[in-house]
C-alpha cells in the first residue's frame, strides 16, 4: 500500500572510524591454500569432532529456543504488516429485544413487546497509511526478526567454539594422561634400580626415599587430569543435547588434529560476518523505524469501514432482495490532548535509537579487540610450543645423561631427581603449549565470526580414523534437519583495502 509521507529517519550505520588492518597480523597462508569456510571446524581434520559439531547443530536446545524465537518475531512481523491491507470479517447474529422501538420508547407497553432480528454479511475496515506508521511498526517488526535471525548465529558460533575448545580439553586430558603414566612407568623402573642398589650397598635409604617420593607425587597428578577430562566429556554431552551418560568418546590425541592457517581479512570485514554486529544493527534498525511509529501518532488518523449483508424480523425472508442492507463511514481521529504522553513516546523512542547506536559502536571496538587478542594468541601461543619443544629436548638430553653418569658413580642422585622433575614438567608443559595454540586458534575463528566465505568454499581432507579407535555414538534422530554453519546469511565484503568510515546521520 502506498505511504502518504513517512516520519521515520533514514537510517544509517552509526559513524565508526575502521582501521585498514590489523595490529598483529598472521602470516598470510599460501597462494594454494583456500581461505577457511564458515564450517570452520573442519579445517582441524577430526572425524570425531566434526561429527560432534553436526550433532550439536542439530540437537543442541539452545539453539532450537532460538530457532522458536525467530519464529515469534517472524509471526508479529506478519501480525504488524497484516495491518496494511483491509481486515475482511463474516458473521451472523440473531437478537431479541424489548420494547420493538428501543428501551424507553414505549410508557405503556402494547401486547408485543419483543423485537427479533436475524443479519449476516460481510464488514470491512481499513486505515489510510498515511504518515506511513503501519509501514514502519512493519520495518520494526522486520528488523527485530532479523536481529532475532542474527542471535540465532551468535548462539551457534558461540556453540561450536565452546564445543571445539572442549573437545580440545578432553583431548589434552588424554595427552597429559599418557604423558604422566609414562613418566611414573619411568620414575618405578628407576625406583626399581635404587631398591636394588640399595640392597648391593650402592645407595643410601635416603636416595630410595627420595625416590619414592617422587614416583608419589607423579602419581597423585593422574586424579586433577582425569577430572578435568570427565568433566570435559561430560560438558560435551550437555552440548550436543543428550545425557552425558551417553556419551563415549575415543582415546585420541591433540597430535592428531591439523594446526589451520587463518586468514583474518581486513577489520571492515568483520561488519559483515560477526553475527552480534549484525544482531546490534537490526536492533539499531528497529529503534530508528519506531521513531517514525511515535511520530505518526501526533497526526489524525483516517479510517474506512463498510458493512454489507442481509437482515430481517423474519428468518424465512432474510435472503429476499428486500433484506439487503449496506452501510459505508470514513471516520478522522486526531488526540488533541493526551498530557503530553505522544510527546514523551517520541523522547523515548529518540533516546532508544540514541542508546542503541552506542552499544552498536562498543559491539564493534570489542569484535576489534577480539580479533587483535586472537591473533596475538596466535602468535604468542606458536612461539611457546616451538620454544617447550626446545625445553623438551634439552629436558630430555640432560635426563639420559645424568642416568647415566648416576649409574656409573659420577654425579650424586640429587642431579638424577633435578633432571626427572624437569623432564615431567617440560613434557607436560609441551602439551599445554599444543592445547594453548589450538585454542588460540579456536579463539581465533570466534572472533572473526566463524570464517570466512570464499566464493568456492573447499572442504579439507577428512582425516582417516586410527585402528582400533571407536567414534563418538552420535546418532542423529529420524527427520532431523541437516546441521548448518552458523552464519547462513552470505554478505559480500566491501571491496578496496583502504581505511573504512561509516557515516551516518542523527536521527532526529
Amino acid at each position: 500500500m502506498p505511504v502518504g509521507c513517512s516520519l521515520t529517519p533514514e537510517f544509517q550505520r552509526p559513524k565508526q572510524d575502521i582501521p585498514a588492518a590489523f595490529r598483529n597480523p598472521v602470516p598470510e597462508p599460501s597462494p594454494e591454500l583456500p581461505r577457511p569456510t564458515s564450517q570452520w571446524w573442519l579445517a582441524y581434520n577430526s572425524d570425531e569432532l566434526n561429527a560432534l559439531v553436526e550433532e550439536a547443530l542439530s540437537n543442541n536446545h539452545d539453539v532450537k529456543a532460538a530457532t522458536q524465537r525467530i519464529l515469534q518475531a517472524e509471526a508479529q512481523a506478519g501480525s504488524a504488516a497484516s495491518s496494511l491491507l483491509p481486515t475482511i470479517s463474516l458473521g451472523a447474529k440473531r437478537s431479541a429485544d424489548s420494547p420493538t422501538g428501543g428501551q424507553g420508547s414505549i410508557i405503556n407497553p402494547p401486547t408485543n413487546r419483543t423485537h427479533r432480528l436475524s443479519q449476516m454479511g460481510l464488514s470491512t475496515s481499513y486505515e489510510l497509511d498515511l504518515w506511513g506508521k503501519i509501514r514502519a511498526s512493519e520495518v520494526s517488526a522486520l528488523a527485530s526478526a532479523l536481529a532475532n535471525v542474527h542471535d540465532r548465529e551468535v548462539i551457534t558460533t558461540t556453540l561450536v567454539a565452546d564445543l571445539v575448545l572442549t573437545y580440545l580439553q578432553y583431548l589434552e586430558g588424554n595427552d597429559r594422561e599418557s604423558v604422566a603414566r609414562q613418566n611414573i612407568a619411568n620414575m618405578k623402573t628407576m625406583h626399581a634400580a635404587v631398591r636394588e642398589r640399595v640392597r648391593l650397598g650402592e645407595s643410601s635409604r635416603l636416595e630410595l626415599a627420595q625416590q619414592r617420593n617422587v614416583l608419589a607425587q607423579g602419581e597423585a597428578t593422574i586424579p586433577p587430569i582425569l577430572l578435568q577430562r570427565e568433566r570435559a566429556q561430560n560438558k560435551i554431552a550437555v552440548l550436543l543435547g543428550r545425557p552425558p551418560q551417553s556419551l563415549t568418546l575415543g582415546s585420541k590425541s591433540m597430535l592428531e588434529l591439523k594446526i589451520p592457517e587463518v586468514s583474518p581479512g581486513l577489520p571492515s570485514d568483520l561488519l559483515l560476518r560477526r553475527p552480534d554486529i549484525k544482531k546490534a544493527e537490526a536492533n539499531l534498525m528497529a529503534a530508528n523505524a519506531n521513531i517514525g511509529v511515535a511520530r505518526a501518532k501526533m497526526l489524525p488518523s483516517f479510517s474506512l469501514t463498510g458493512e454489507r449483508g442481509w437482515a430481517s424480523q423474519l428468518f424465512d425472508t432474510i435472503i429476499n432482495p428486500g433484506s439487503i442492507y449496506w452501510n459505508i463511514a470514513a471516520s478522522i481521529t486526531a488526540t488533541v490532548f493526551d498530557n503530553g504522553k505522544t510527546a514523551a513516546d517520541i523522547t523515548f523512542s529518540r533516546a532508544k535509537f540514541t542508546e542503541l547506536a552506542e552499544v552498536y559502536q562498543q559491539v564493534v571496538l570489542t569484535s576489534l579487540r577480539d580479533v587483535e587478542d586472537a591473533l596475538l594468541g596466535v602468535r604468542l601461543e606458536n612461539d611457546l610450543e616451538v620454544a617447550q619443544e626446545e625445553v623438551l629436548k634439552a629436558s630430555l638430553d640432560a635426563y639420559s645423561l645424568s642416568s647415566e653418569a648416576f649409574r656409573l658413580g659420577m654425579v650424586d642422585y640429587l642431579n638424577v631427581l633435578e633432571t626427572q622433575r624437569t623432564r615431567f614438567q617440560a613434557e607436560d608443559a609441551r602439551v599445554q603449549a599444543r592445547f594453548g595454540r589450538l585454542e588460540a586458534s579456536v579463539a581465533l575463528y570466534k572472533a572473526l565470526g566463524g570464517g570466512m566465505e570464499s566464493d568456492q568454499p573447499e572442504k579439507p581432507a577428512t582425516a582417516a580414523a586410527p585402528e582400533g579407535t571407536n567414534k563418538p555414538e552420535t546418532a542423529k534422530p529420524e527427520n532431523s534437519e541437516p546441521a548448518k554453519a552458523p552464519g547462513d546469511a552470505r554478505l559480500a565484503p566491501p571491496p578496496g583495502n583502504s581505511s573504512h568510515t561509516i557515516e551516518t546521520a542523527s536521527a532526529d
